[in-house]
């Protein structure tokens, strides 16, 4: 098995925009469930996205653990985190997947919940700023350049997407209630609500696993190291 120290966050990065052809063989490894929820996408890009991703996962946690891809079985937290729930070796293995656009990335830690978020850098509305930033997160971007407001904006997402992720809630917690810092260069929890502890316990690391796309990684762990396995 791959060798995993403590002090280290392993990323797989991979594209999703393959053949048809290629995605059905892909598909042999999914689950039935894996393969229902396949065939719930009516657009083909999404579903050969969800397939190549879902078979990236699995090949990539079988590299640390004794389960072949195919037997990987997997659970799920009230807040639909996904667990592996295999006995035995492997029980350790925190890991997250994200994909956006043409590309999938799969983070895996020893012991340390993590949260990984990748975007393509695209155009936004309005009504998604209003429901993800705090209010000084809106003051800082309206007052950025216009042409520097796109970047900035979905840099910041994937920061606050990887920090809920990582404690396990998703979309099901509020972006709005914690702020982040907007350096392009220093991804950084700076405040949760009114406690002044928090922010300090959580580690973040700027992504950038393709050109048109930046990503966050985070944990509420520090003493980490990002380090890449794999890369489109």
């Amino acid at each position: 098995m791959m060798p995993l120290p403590p002090s280290q966050v392993h990323l797989w990065c991979c594209r999703v925009d393959l053949g048809a052809t290629e995605a059905a063989r892909r598909r042999g490894i999914l689950s039935d469930a894996e393969r229902d929820r396949a065939d719930r996408f009516h657009d083909a890009k999404a579903r050969i996205a969800f397939i190549v991703a879902r078979n990236w996962l699995r090949r990539v946690l079988a590299l640390y653990t004794p389960v072949p891809p195919p037997q990987l079985r997997f659970g799920e937290t009230a807040f639909g985190k996904p667990f592996l729930a295999n006995d035995g070796d492997g029980s350790r293995l925190a890991f997250n997947l994200s994909h956006s656009g043409e590309l999938a990335i799969v983070a895996v830690a020893d012991g340390i919940s993590v949260g990984v978020d990748i975007e393509r850098i695209r155009p936004i509305s309005a009504d998604l700023l209003a429901g993800c930033l705090a209010p000084r997160e809106l003051a800082i971007l309206s007052a950025l350049a216009p042409t520097l407001r796109q970047e900035s904006f979905i840099r910041c997402w994937t920061r606050k997407e990887a920090c809920l992720k990582a404690i396990g809630i998703g979309l099901n917690g509020s972006p709005a209630s914690f702020e982040v810092s907007f350096d392009p260069f220093g991804a950084r929890l700076l405040t949760v609500g009114s406690d002044p502890i928090e922010a300090e316990l959580w580690q973040l690391a700027d992504l950038e696993p393709a050109p048109g796309y930046c990503g966050t990684l985070a944990a509420r762990h520090r003493g980490w190291s990002p380090i890449w396995m794999a890369r489109p």
